[in-house]
């Protein structure tokens, strides 16, 4: 229903997917059902990890924390670490890419996300984001004891 909408307001590439784990992305433990919207139409099917050469984990491998231990499983992926979580990383990037339409099929979108990956730039770009975000922050001001602002 989600998918027929955007389509109705006239989303060009979109994709409504879930896990069959519960999670709102595409998952690694099981089958991801897709709603794809393609140039006014929806086409739903089911992917599994296994049809694009990736191995099925259990939630636990996959799972996140808090703010501080996600930056950290963020910055190890895009170092090369974290195969397991990496691996979810790429496909719900990958769809990203056929939505933005710098690939046409999912598969063709691992390949990139993965050599963003292992070329550095996704860490490039994740830097370069941080420190624009830091820029636009304000300073904590500083007040001193019995001193008002103007």
């Amino acid at each position: 229903m989600m998918a027929q909408v955007l389509c109705e307001l006239g989303a060009r590439r979109a994709f409504v997917v879930h896990g069959s784990d519960g999670l709102d992305e595409i998952t690694i433990t099981g089958e991801s059902k897709i709603s794809e919207v393609r140039d006014g139409e929806v086409r739903t099917y089911y992917v599994a990890p296994e049809d694009f050469g990736l191995e099925r984990a259990p939630i636990e491998q996959i799972q996140g924390g808090d703010a501080r231990c996600n930056a950290e499983i963020i910055r190890d992926i895009l170092s090369g670490g974290g195969a397991t979580r990496r691996d979810v990383v790429l496909l719900n990037a990958a769809a990203g890419l056929v939505a933005g339409a710098k690939a046409n099929t999912l598969r063709d979108a691992i390949k990139l996300a993965r050599t963003s990956i292992v070329s550095g730039e996704a860490m490039s770009r994740l830097k370069r984001l941080v420190a624009l975000t830091q820029s636009l922050v304000p300073p904590p001001t500083t007040k001193t004891p019995g001193h008002q602002a103007p």
